[in-house]
């Protein structure tokens, strides 16, 4: 990914879909799995792997966007959350139980209804009850957030009273 992004910075013209279709998902991405209530009306969201880390995507809808016709800050922010929960929890085998205990954004652009988003997310470092992440939120080469995260390991002699069965 090219961090000299100062001239892609999502303020300014739209990127034009006009051309795109506005339901199609990316090749190489799957949906995934709903996390509780929230998700659900917020989704859907979908994943891949890459060789670093994951991106987790999603087609932005009139129902994310805020007063203007930009995606909202709250869902930018969620996007962020899912991103670097998914790269925590498979940062080892077996698949990780996380908590999120610190999650840092900043909104540096925008996207609109119609437009897809990936947030690429990594681990920095996972320690046994910590690990922490990074992640850059882009839309059409353009750079929309920023975020960082840190996640508690919940061990799995606690983990059923914490979370519903998959």
């Amino acid at each position: 990914m090219d961090l000299n992004h100062a001239d892609k910075l999502a303020f300014g013209p739209f990127h034009d879909l006009a051309d795109a279709d506005p339901g199609a998902i990316p090749e190489g991405y799957e949906q995934m799995p709903i996390f509780g209530p929230f998700h659900e009306a917020q989704g859907p969201m979908y994943v891949k792997r890459e060789k670093v880390g994951h991106v987790v995507g999603m087609r932005v809808e009139d129902k994310h966007r805020n007063r203007g016709q930009m995606m909202h800050g709250g869902m930018i922010c969620t996007l962020a959350d899912t991103a670097t929960h998914w790269a925590a929890k498979h940062a080892r085998e077996p698949i990780l139980k996380v908590l999120t205990t610190g999650l840092s954004v900043s909104l540096i652009g925008n996207a609109k209804p119609g437009e897809w988003v990936e947030a690429h997310a990594e681990v920095v470092r996972a320690g046994r009850s910590i690990v922490f992440t990074t992640c850059l939120i882009t839309c059409a080469g353009r750079v929309v957030a920023q975020a960082t995260a840190q996640f508690q390991v919940v061990p799995e002699a606690i983990a059923p009273t914490l979370f519903e069965p998959a």
